[in-house]
């Protein structure tokens, strides 16, 4: 019988991937609960993706509804906007990032998180936790990555914020090229690829369109998941642009995502100004887990609305390219 491949995990369950930042203990509180269709190949129903435009931007949570800019969208859009930390709109694209360096104000969140990896004891946790497909059909998100009931040995499961996220959607549109069908399964350790949202379940069909994302998606609409697997609350933008959004400019990172909304509430198959409000919390920041049987052996937490682990990462990891030393 074939020997168990040897697995170089700490027994924290740190990645052998990358090494975890450790929480500095000079007075910073931990704000997360925790310590902190074939078996063999991926399965046959990944459908390769479609360009989506890069002109989706971000939440429309960060516009307020006193600009002048908003005058034209319909009221359930401009109630959404009064929940936005901002009060007002940038007058004019040249102190858009201006306007948007107010939200670079949680200088205390990267030092709080880590990418520590989740113990069996938060695992077993969040085991019957439920996940919503898009019909409503729920199921145990410990099914996921079960050897028992699991398709694979290992899972990538991306977590993603609110479903109007214009981030999460540039995101998920540059995951879909840049790993295409043909990557998919040269993945050399069978991996099922998950998305997790926190919004309502019935918007998952209107999310598929927004990304064209060719991967299950699932909601989380309690946010349970992402409490107790260390994801947190964020009115962070970010310094950096990262390299999934390097075509979106600020302004149109801005505009991008009520573009999005009017034309979906045009479609008379796209949503009702009721859920523009169901989308899931404007500030719920999410991350990326990869489970390899039953364990947590990989996860990066987002410190900000745009701080996804890089799609050149996630290659890397599935052994699609080459590993870099000290990654």
């Amino acid at each position: 019988m074939a020997q168990p491949r040897e697995r170089s995990v700490s027994p924290l369950g740190a990645s052998k991937f990358e090494r975890p930042i450790r929480a500095p203990l000079n007075g910073v509180r931990r704000v997360f609960g925790s310590k902190d269709t074939s078996p063999t190949s991926p399965t046959s129903s990944y459908a390769h993706a479609s360009t989506a435009s890069t002109s989706m931007g971000t939440e429309a949570t960060t516009a307020a509804s006193s600009s002048p800019s908003t005058s034209s969208f319909p009221p359930a859009t401009k109630e959404m906007m009064m929940h936005s930390p901002a009060c007002s709109m940038p007058s004019s694209d040249l102190d858009a990032d201006d306007w948007l360096s107010r939200f670079r104000s949680d200088p205390d969140l990267a030092l709080a998180l880590t990418d520590e990896c989740p113990d069996r004891a938060t695992l077993a946790a969040v085991y019957d936790l439920p996940i919503y497909a898009a019909d409503g059909s729920s199921r145990p998100f410990g099914s996921l990555y079960d050897p028992a009931y699991a398709l694979h040995s290992r899972q990538l499961v991306l977590f993603v914020r609110h479903f109007y996220c214009g981030a999460c959607q540039a995101y998920l549109t540059a995951l879909a090229e840049g790993i295409t069908k043909e990557d998919y399964f040269a993945i050399p350790i069978p991996t099922s690829i998950i998305v997790i949202g926190c919004g309502k379940p019935d918007l998952i069909k209107q999310y598929k369109k927004f990304t064209a994302c060719p991967f299950p998606i699932f909601a989380d609409p309690s946010r349970m998941l992402f409490k107790k697997l260390g994801m947190v609350l964020s009115a962070n933008i970010g310094r950096t642009r990262p390299e999934y959004m390097k075509d979106i400019s600020a302004p149109a990172w801005l505009a991008g995502q009520m573009t999005t909304i009017r034309t979906s509430l045009k479609d008379p198959d796209g949503i009702r100004k009721r859920d523009i409000l169901r989308g899931g919390n404007p500030m719920q920041i999410g991350g990326e887990f990869l489970f390899e049987d039953g364990e947590v052996v990989w996860c990066h937490r987002m410190r900000d609305y745009r701080g996804h682990a890089e799609v050149g990462v996630l290659r890397r990891l599935l052994e699609l390219d080459e590993a870099l030393v000290g990654m």
